[in-house]
């Protein structure tokens, strides 16, 4: 808890201080020189598989993670570098939910369940916010249930079903197999074609981390 305590804080900095734009950062840092193997990312090997389309961005993360709720304008601003216009670059984002302690369990299952319903975008970030702005305490699927109902309409019944159904399972499996072979041990945590982890240690400012995974998207193209 120290650890991710201490990069609570180290993204919280990172989003307080003033940076150039993100096109600025890109163009004066995307070399060669700048990002280094073993320094400013790691490879993972052996690599999760690709399906050889495009590169993909795989967030892990929590709803339950002080820091990845702390991380979400990052993601919005790389979400915006890949929406398909003239002006994006070619990559997809993957988020992964990520059950570190057996109670964050359901906040994971919410996310697959709600992405399978097709309720995803409406609820992503009020659930976050719920939990971390509002502080309300999810416990089981039962209280978020409820709280879906009051605030979405969301029928309890069907998000309760949806949620132990064999599917949802399937895919909280699926995501503990890319844990392990990603080697996840703190959130959130960036993948880039299941091969390049992002050091964040070693970058110091958000458009740090989104110039080197921008960059890495482009890697093997």
């Amino acid at each position: 808890m120290k650890a991710l305590l201490s990069f609570v804080l180290l993204i919280n900095g990172w989003l307080v201080a003033d940076a150039q734009s993100i096109d600025q950062e890109v163009a004066a840092t995307n070399t060669m020189s700048q990002y280094q193997a073993g320094i400013h990312y790691e490879l993972i090997n052996p690599a999760w598989p690709s399906d050889g389309g495009l590169p993909v961005v795989y967030e892990f993360f929590s709803y339950m993670c002080p820091g990845c709720f702390s991380f979400e304008p990052i993601m919005n601003q790389l979400e915006s570098q890949s929406n398909g216009d003239e002006t994006s670059m070619n990559f997809q984002i993957i988020k992964v939910p990520v059950a570190l302690y057996p109670q964050w369990e359901p906040h994971a299952k919410t996310y697959y369940t709600l992405k399978m319903m097709g309720e995803l975008d409406r609820v992503h970030q009020a659930f976050f916010a719920a939990i971390h702005q509002y502080k309300k305490q999810f416990r089981t699927l039962d209280d978020i249930a409820v709280w879906l109902s009051a605030s979405f309409g969301i029928n309890q019944k069907s998000f309760v079903d949806n949620a132990n159904s064999f599917a949802v399972d399937s895919m909280m499996r699926k995501g503990q197999q890319m844990i392990k072979t990603m080697g996840i041990n703190r959130l959130p945590t960036l993948v880039v074609d299941g091969k390049y982890k992002p050091n964040f240690d070693q970058l110091k400012t958000k458009n740090d981390i989104l110039g080197i995974t921008l960059y890495l998207t482009q890697a093997n193209q």
